[in-house]
């Protein structure tokens, strides 16, 4: 398809057929270990390695696309970010998904008004978006 398809194409061939299977639930997917994830990063780098037509050993800096990693956290802001600003956007299972400070303690802190951060203790505890998504949201503010 390289070949045969003008370069300025490429991309809009890569983000109509491939980038929005990589986007289609990376909250959830992303959320695995880097070991499950690698076939697909892989796979995605040489997919993008053919389209710019660079060597095998190119680093993957194209059309300002972000790592699966990154793309999952990404995601995972953006889905707090719409909690906390624009909740009509959620369906409304996910209206309490998250519990803001100020409904467990009526202390005027600076962090009032943050999300609060749940306590678990398995490891699948640790893995949840409910428990990743106030320490990643802190993490990036």
């Amino acid at each position: 398809m390289r070949n045969r398809v003008s370069s300025d194409l490429l991309p809009t061939v890569y983000f109509a057929f491939v980038y929005p299977h990589l986007l289609y639930g990376i909250e959830v997917y992303g959320n695995t270990y880097s070991s499950h994830l690698s076939k697909l990063t892989v796979l995605n780098n040489k997919l993008l390695r053919i389209i710019q037509n660079k060597v095998v050993h190119t680093p993957i800096i194209a059309y300002n696309t972000l790592p699966l990693s990154f793309l999952h956290e990404f995601h995972i802001l953006l889905f707090v970010h719409k909690f906390v600003f624009s909740t009509e956007k959620l369906p409304t299972i996910f209206s309490s998904y998250f519990i803001h400070n100020s409904f467990i303690h009526s202390h005027d802190t600076r962090s009032k008004s943050d999300l609060h951060f749940e306590s678990v203790q398995t490891v699948v505890g640790k893995r949840s978006i409910a428990f990743k998504s106030p320490r990643i949201s802190v993490l990036h503010a």
